[in-house]
């Protein structure tokens, strides 16, 4: 029988050191591959009409501190010309952040596109690039935690293969690229506090600035570095005359940028931040919710479990397992360290991902904040959080329980176990594609699009209006539904022939389809039996109907 010591060494032997090259460019390639090949899968929604728009606003915002002489004949006509409510200072959303949406408003005038479909198909190439870079940036913080780069690579899976996420790569240029943004920043954050320097600080300080500027909880992450520094230099890991410089200096230029990169603090930085960050705990939106089974008139009578329900439903019951284990793990840290908190490089980045995992959800809970659509607005703690799910995985896999026969097949049992959940969760992506978004757990029960939001967002109205024309004939189409933005986005995916045949209705005009995805109206409709019902997953799941109206 082989000694267990050889059985806990066999993914060495199966993964050799000499491959790490070529496995980890292995891996990142295919990814980047499949990703630009499933780009086009995937449709639109009514909030990337409002990003594009704060991208446009802030871009002509640019202009207006451009001198006139220097602008394009075109670029001054249409600056000349926008309305006062269209002006950044008076522009609703003038606090969103855009240090991703006003690069794209220049990459998509840059690409000379003028089809509405292609500019969106754009966007979400780029959103995908930007998505990968995090993904790449999870491999280094998972790598370099558990000083291995095969559980790193098994992080960066744990991330693509985690559904709801992984279909926001494609489309979400809000929450999907803040939790790119909040990983590189992570990132650059553990390489400073481990080696203060000026060249790490520079980069940290960029990496924060974007992740600020895309979305305002970003700004979280610099007190945990100077507090982080502040730590291990009282604990003498390094001294302080050393690191001083170079944290303060990280400091000021995060400031900095974070005000270069965001137009409407370049007037009142300090007014318009503070204006920011009070908007951020209780946002301007209220509408009626589905939850639990129950049409919640408003958004301020959600309970406030809200997020934490659906943090339960929607991260696979693998990784909730392994952070389980890591927060037993955690217990038994600060109980052995006491006042001293962490001993190790690897305590210390724990500690860091807790906080940034917890404390976002400890300040929706108690400030009861405006959350709705799941817990999408809290995308970006779920990576640190699955870095402390993997290393409970890794912690399974180490632990050896007692009697020699037991502790040898251990390692062999938990690897099977780890493996038939990945692949079982694959297959479902598989099955679920391009609705890898519609992702729920076994705690959620059979058919949760009955209790819960689903397709809220309506991303599924390109298959929808699709199938009309693929089965209707007639050279026009009378077409309404329930997201009458989305719909309207979503023709735009269609082909230039089959968005001749659609016209979609606003107001009370004759319709011949509706198309809803139940959003907003938990209550049958009274048109009698849906033509047409997408389901979606194994249960056959509802992601919309179709009536044709008489």
């Amino acid at each position: 029988m082989p000694h267990p010591s050889a059985l806990a060494a066999w993914p060495a032997r199966l993964l050799p050191d000499r491959f790490r090259g070529l496995l980890v460019g292995g891996f990142f390639g295919l990814l980047l591959a499949l990703g630009v090949w499933l780009v086009p899968d995937y449709g639109t929604f009514g909030d990337e009409s409002s990003g594009i728009e704060s991208g446009h606003i802030s871009l002509a915002y640019v202009y207006e501190f451009v001198p006139p002489t220097w602008l394009p004949a075109r670029a001054a006509a249409r600056l000349a010309a926008t309305p006062p409510e269209f002006r950044l200072p008076n522009f609703i959303d003038r606090d969103y952040g855009v240090a991703f949406e006003l690069p794209m408003a220049i990459v998509a005038k840059l690409s000379g596109y003028t089809d509405t479909g292609d500019i969106y198909r754009l966007r979400h190439l780029c959103i995908f690039l930007v998505c990968f870079a995090g993904i790449g940036a999870f491999y280094w913080l998972a790598a370099q935690r558990l000083a291995s780069w095969r559980a790193g690579l098994l992080g960066a899976l744990l991330l693509v293969l985690s559904p709801r996420q992984f279909a926001d790569f494609f489309y979400n240029a809000k929450d999907a690229v803040f939790l790119a943004a909040m990983v590189l920043a992570t990132a650059t954050a553990v390489a400073f506090v481990q080696r203060p320097s000026w060249k790490r600080a520079g980069w940290h300080a960029l990496a924060c600035a974007f992740a600020i500027d895309v979305r305002i909880m970003g700004i979280m992450l610099p007190p945990l570095t100077f507090g982080l520094v502040a730590l291990r230099a009282w604990h003498g890991d390094y001294p302080w005359r050393r690191v001083l410089a170079p944290t303060l200096g990280y400091g000021v230029l995060a400031l900095l940028l974070t005000i270069a990169f965001w137009p409407y603090l370049w007037v009142a930085p300090f007014t318009h931040l503070r204006e920011t960050v009070a908007n951020m705990s209780y946002f301007r939106w209220d509408y009626v919710i589905l939850h639990q089974g129950h049409v919640i008139p408003t958004v301020a009578q959600l309970p406030r479990t809200y997020a934490l329900v659906w943090l339960g439903i929607t991260i696979p019951l693998l990784y909730l397992a392994g952070l389980l284990v890591s927060a037993g793990l955690l217990v038994s840290q600060l109980l052995r360290r006491g006042i001293h908190l962490f001993k190790t490089d690897a305590e210390w980045q724990d500690l860091l991902f807790w906080a940034l995992g917890l404390s976002p959800i400890a300040a929706v809970v108690v400030l009861h904040s405006v959350i709705y659509d799941g817990w999408r607005q809290l995308y970006f703690v779920y990576p640190p959080l699955l870095l402390l799910a993997l290393r409970g995985l890794v912690a399974v896999w180490h632990w050896r329980p007692a009697g020699r026969a037991l502790g040898t097949a251990w390692p062999v049992g938990v690897s099977v176990v780890v493996a038939a959940a990945l692949l079982q969760l694959a297959a479902q992506m598989v099955r679920l594609h391009p609705f890898e978004n519609l992702y729920f757990n076994p705690l959620a029960g059979s058919h949760p699009e009955l209790r819960y939001e689903y397709d809220y967002w309506g991303l599924s109205m390109r298959q929808g209006l699709r199938w009309i024309v693929q089965h209707d004939a007639r050279p026009h189409i009378r077409v309404s539904s329930n997201l009458p933005v989305a719909d309207k986005l979503n023709r735009a995916l269609l082909t230039p022939a089959e968005q001749a045949r659609l016209i979609v209705v606003r107001g009370s005009g004759p319709v011949e389809y509706f198309i809803t995805t139940y959003r907003f109206h938990a209550q049958p409709y009274p048109y009698g039996a849906p033509v047409y019902t997408l389901r979606a997953d194994y249960e056959g799941r509802r992601v919309f109907d179709i009536f044709r109206l008489r």
